[in-house]
């Protein structure tokens, strides 16, 4: 994530210091791993899910 330069130093600037996209993005592959080591679905955060929105048919 530190290779995308320009993300970092933008979320740095907006959110005092953190990179707020990697924390989001390393949280949801914590929570897709404790999903597959428990043996759960995993339950994506994204609203609306991948597939679904106003570009695909219902």
């Amino acid at each position: 994530m530190d290779t995308f330069t320009i993300v970092k130093r933008d979320d740095e600037a907006a959110f005092g210091g953190v990179y707020r996209t990697k924390d989001l993005i390393l949280d949801i592959y914590d929570r897709m791993e404790n999903a597959r080591v428990a043996g759960d679905e995993y339950r994506t955060v994204l609203d609306p899910p991948p597939g679904k929105g106003p570009r695909h048919a219902v």
